[in-house]
């Protein structure tokens, strides 16, 4: 199974189903319901409630937290196109911080991919620049692929816990500290779309997809993976096209060339498979085989 493409495809429509729960929810209530409910849900399926207490995994969930946090609130401002765009900068900050955190050195192959690819995304974010309240939400998206980055990192860095437990635990502290804020802005309103789009959000969205890329993370270098995200933009803006029937115009589609081409330099073709039976092996791994 090419679990990378269920990434990409969860991630392509995220954005968007993101979006539309913002209008029954303020950003810090949503995104606490979330990661609420995909952390109970990670114990479930651990089948035990045994959160890790260490000083990685609380600097992990305060990362997660700050990301989470300047992307919902971001996806007010810019559309889920562009904030997948600008999201999927993350590999141009991984890769400094692989090499400051974890100590590991990327090849030119994967610098020269992560700028070109970084590259892409300034030509694509371009034709934002005389819009004054997309620019903001850009700032804060930018954020967020910051810190996205950073958490990611802390992934490969905790690669000897046991995942499972390690992706529950992330997401109950983050879960507490957005529930915590939640008051400073409150709203809530509760309906059918609004628990199909937490249903997304927590399960394919949040367990699911955090769960893949730990396990993902685990198995390549950081350079070479976090490349893979410069198809969740071009998917996303594809679907954006054929829901709203505009094309792209030639700014955009060049930066989104660019992104590509970043992606196949930096692993010298488009990483579609990864190998199900190791990635299974570090999904189901528990502490006494770290």
């Amino acid at each position: 199974m090419r679990y990378a493409v269920i990434i990409i495809l969860t991630q392509t429509f995220i954005f968007q189903i993101l979006k539309d729960g913002l209008n029954y929810a303020s950003p810090f209530v949503l995104m606490g319901i979330r990661t609420l409910i995909a952390s109970f849900l990670l114990f479930g399926v651990a089948r035990r409630f045994r959160p890790i207490v260490n000083r990685d995994t609380i600097l992990l969930s305060l990362f997660t937290f700050t990301a989470t946090s300047f992307w919902a609130y971001g996806l007010e401002f810019v559309s889920p196109a562009d904030s997948a765009v600008l999201t999927y900068t993350m590999p141009l900050f991984s890769i400094p911080l692989s090499c400051v955190i974890l100590s590991e050195k990327a090849t030119i192959g994967e610098w020269g991919g992560a700028v070109i690819g970084f590259v892409g995304v300034l030509v694509y974010s371009s034709a934002l620049a005389n819009q004054s309240l997309t620019m903001f939400g850009g700032i804060l998206t930018l954020l967020n692929a910051f810190f996205s980055a950073t958490f990611i990192v802390y992934f490969r860095k905790l690669k000897n816990q046991d995942p499972t437990i390690t992706v529950a635990t992330q997401l109950l502290f983050v879960a507490v500290f957005l529930l915590v804020l939640a008051p400073l802005d409150y709203k809530l309103t509760v309906t059918p779309n609004f628990l199909f789009d937490v249903a997304y959000l927590s399960v394919l969205g949040g367990a699911g997809f955090m769960v893949l890329w730990n396990a993902i993370v685990r198995l390549r270098k950081i350079g070479k993976t976090t490349t893979l995200v410069y198809l969740i933009p071009v998917t996303a803006t594809l679907v954006q096209t054929v829901q709203t029937s505009v094309i792209p115009g030639i700014v955009p589609l060049i930066g989104l060339a660019l992104m590509i081409f970043g992606l196949y330099l930096s692993n010298g073709t488009l990483p579609l498979r990864v190998n199900t039976k190791r990635l299974r092996a570090e999904i189901s791994r528990s502490p006494s085989t770290a």
